[in-house]
Order: C-alpha cells, then sequence, then structure tokens
C-alpha cells in the first residue's frame, strides 16, 4: 500500500509546535500528580468530595488507577486475551504513546510481546525511554520519533496497534487510518480512541454557532489540536481500508469524572509554565460538552482480515 509523503519542514513545524505546549516542564508535573498515563480513566464511581466539597487529598491516586483501568477495560472489549502461554499480541505499536505508560503496561502485562511506541514530540520519546531503563524494560519495550501519518514499518507488521487519544492531533485522518491499516498484521487489531463531537442530525448542516464556540475553546492552536470530526468518519474510513469486525461505542460516562481532577490540577499549578494555561481554559469547557452531549469519548475497535 502506498504512503503520502510529508515534507520533513512540516513534521519539524508539528514537532515543534507540539513540543512547545506539552514540554518537559508539563510533563514533569503532569507525573508528580496524576503519574505517567498522560489520557482519560476509566472511572466505575463518582469522585468523593470532602466536607467543603471538593477534591479529597486520595483524588491523584483514584486518577491514577482509573487511567491504568481504561487500558484493561479497553482490552477486554476488544476481546484481546491474557498472555498466558504466548496467546496474546506478541507485536504492539502504540502509536502517539505520551510518556510509554501504555507501552511499559503492555510490556508486563504480555510477557511474550515487543513493544514499539512512537511519538512525534522528541521531548516524550527521550522521556519515555528513561523511564523505560528504569524499569528494566528497554529489551523489549523501544521508543521512535515518527510521523504516525507516515509509518516506518512494513506491512503487516503488527498484532495490535493501539492508539490512544492521538487521533486528535492529526488533521489528515484518512491518511492515519490508511498507515495504521496497513502495519497491522492479518488478523491483528486496531484499537483507537479519541473525542468527537456529536453526529449531526439529518436535517443539519453544522453544529449551532454556539456549540462551535464551545469546540474551540476545548481545541486550540495552543494545545495543539489539528480538528473536530464525528464518529462515523473513523467508522467510514475503517470500511474504505477494507477493516472487518468494525465496533464502536460511546465511553463518555466513563471518562467525565475524572474531569474535575485534571481541572482542579491545573488550577493550581503555576501558570508560568507552558500549557497550563491554556488547559486551564479547556477542560472546563470539555466539561460542559461532555456533559451536554456535544462532545463525546469515542472509542473504536476493528480487524484486519486474514486473507
Amino acid at each position: 500500500m502506498g504512503r503520502e509523503v510529508h515534507g520533513q519542514e512540516e513534521q519539524q513545524q508539528q514537532s515543534s509546535a507540539f513540543e512547545q505546549t506539552y514540554g518537559g516542564d508539563l510533563f514533569a508535573l503532569w507525573s508528580e500528580s496524576l503519574g505517567d498515563h498522560c489520557h482519560h480513566g476509566y472511572y466505575e464511581n463518582h469522585l468523593q468530595l470532602d466536607g467543603n466539597g471538593t477534591l479529597n487529598e486520595d483524588s491523584f491516586t483514584f486518577a491514577r488507577e482509573a487511567a491504568v483501568r481504561l487500558i484493561d477495560k479497553l482490552l477486554l472489549w476488544a476481546n484481546i486475551p491474557a498472555d498466558g502461554g504466548g496467546h496474546g499480541p506478541q507485536r504492539i505499536l502504540d502509536v502517539g504513546m505520551g510518556l510509554g505508560a501504555a507501552s511499559r503496561y503492555f510490556g508486563k502485562k504480555f510477557p511474550h510481546a515487543t513493544v514499539q511506541g512512537i511519538s512525534l514530540a522528541k521531548v516524550e520519546v527521550e522521556i519515555a525511554t528513561k523511564l523505560t531503563a528504569s524499569q528494566n524494560l528497554s529489551d523489549k519495550v523501544s521508543f521512535l520519533y515518527a510521523d504516525a501519518r507516515t509509518l516506518p514499518f512494513p506491512n503487516n507488521e503488527y498484532d495490535l496497534v493501539w492508539c490512544l487519544e492521538c487521533a486528535d492531533h492529526i488533521l489528515e485522518r484518512e491518511q492515519l487510518m490508511k498507515e495504521l491499516a496497513r502495519v497491522t498484521a492479518p488478523g491483528g487489531k486496531i484499537m483507537l480512541t479519541t473525542m468527537c463531537n456529536r453526529e449531526l442530525l439529518p436535517h443539519e448542516k453544522s453544529l449551532s454557532e454556539s456549540e462551535k464556540e464551545v469546540l474551540e475553546n476545548i481545541f486550540s492552536d495552543d494545545l495543539a489540536v489539528a480538528s473536530w470530526s464525528q464518529p462515523s468518519l473513523y467508522l467510514r474510513l475503517a470500511e474504505e481500508n477494507g477493516l472487518e469486525a468494525i465496533q464502536s461505542d460511546n465511553w463518555t460516562k466513563y471518562v467525565t469524572p475524572g474531569v474535575p481532577i485534571w481541572i482542579h490540577f491545573y488550577k493550581n499549578s503555576d501558570l508560568s509554565i507552558v500549557g497550563v494555561k491554556a488547559f486551564s481554559v479547556a477542560l472546563p469547557a470539555l466539561m460542559k460538552a461532555y456533559e451536554q452531549g456535544l462532545v463525546e469519548y469515542f472509542v473504536f475497535k476493528a480487524v484486519k482480515p486474514s486473507s
């Protein structure tokens, strides 16, 4: 399958923009309180508030546990087996791996697997590599500076392709899905999660102006996020790339309880750190959008045909 070529200058610009927001200082701040999983969590119970109606001292622990739980719930939903006897995935690609937390988790959960993480932010690759070495996982978990739109891997390479909250940052989602499908081995699975705006109703040509304003407050240039799309886009792209067993779901109700923790975290963080101010504006808008049904946490799975 052919691959669209994106210029090195364009890639460098996107990488620079991403790192300006998600730099080492912000990651260090996040890791200290919320751990190295930089994504939503799965909450089976709502947060416990203290007597003043605010988050209690255990909230960050609650969030760290929920982030790991999200991974386990997604694996269960996708019918990905545990690695007993080597029956789990053997070759895993983590697209947009953040600080590499999911990659390391897979390295421990699936002892027979090798894991490759990629990111367009060099600072993420550097931090993830150091954290992985500190946990003695470098022999099976590695990271690479690479563009998800032009993955530097052969066709049919991975039996699990994992793309957690990465698609938000990629404007060319057609090219992203094309690449995810290309590197997935026959019989392999693709797992993707992202935030989407609601589907348009049959009589609607676009979202309302007030809805667009809310979305603009969530995803701005300051957060290096590309654009919004509807869930149906990913389903259509999966079909166009020949994927099968395509299923999706809306997990908004499971992830929303954790957003107040993030709001609290950024509200009480140093505004001089790049990214803190932008998130302080974006997250209350995201909470509002989740509650109104304007935004959903979209989860998606598909299988590449065996023949």
